[in-house]
């Protein structure tokens, strides 16, 4: 009974948040990260702790990061310096449909096994996982890279429409210009993941007030 009590809670936070249009919460931050709410014209500085809407935008600075957890199934993005991306999400059920818009930088995305659509989309291409870890390294003029770290990444160009797998070991190749390729991974090309050395709090506790006006909390406990 305490099992299915403590289940019934959770679930009730996660459908509030959602239904809030909460889809995540950014967790480590280091060096200059921004917000730009969705709603608002201007940015802000990100705090650790702060739980992201359907619509926010987020940059870092010259030697910014920022990792960031959604809420229904824990997968993460971590953003390297210089990067800007939306966080979207669309409501299923009790987990979220997630696309990433992004603009330009490098993101580290580690993602849990999807019943629903993970997607990523740049300027060049759109990368769809299921449940995966891979670097995601995009810049307007030159195209993406997608370096796989472990599943499958599905990679489309989105001049052509081709399509290829990329998988651990593997590196993807997209251009402006239509092509598409496939490499095995050069490991010098695999960017530092600076999470480990960056201070945060390792949980994170949202509160919320039920239909009844009694106190829940939802805790996140994260690496």
């Amino acid at each position: 009974m305490k099992i299915l009590k403590k289940i019934i809670i959770f679930q009730f936070i996660i459908f509030s948040l959602i239904f809030a249009n909460k889809i995540a919460v950014a967790t480590k931050i280091k060096g200059l990260v921004d917000i730009m709410q969705v709603g608002k014209k201007e940015f802000d500085n990100l705090s650790p702790g702060t739980i992201l809407s359907d619509g926010d935008k987020i940059r870092t600075g010259s030697k910014g990061f920022v990792a960031i957890i959604f809420i229904d199934d824990k997968s993460t993005l971590k953003l390297k310096e210089n990067s800007e991306v939306v966080i979207s999400g669309q409501i299923s059920s009790a987990s979220i449909s997630k696309k990433i818009n992004m603009d330009i930088g490098t993101v580290r995305a580690t993602v849990t096994k999807q019943n629903t659509e993970f997607v990523i989309q740049t300027p060049t291409s759109v990368a769809s996982v299921k449940g995966t870890d891979f670097w995601l390294v995009t810049n307007p003029d030159t195209g993406d890279e997608i370096i796989g770290l472990e599943g499958i990444v599905g990679l489309t160009n989105s001049e052509t429409g081709q399509e290829i797998d990329v998988s651990e070991g593997m590196s993807g190749i997209s251009t402006p210009g239509g092509s598409l390729g496939l490499q095995e991974t050069d490991q010098s090309s695999i960017p530092d993941d600076p999470s480990e050395e960056t201070e945060g709090p390792s949980e994170i506790r949202i509160y919320l007030e039920g239909p009844n006006g009694e106190q829940k909390v939802m805790i996140i406990d994260y690496q």
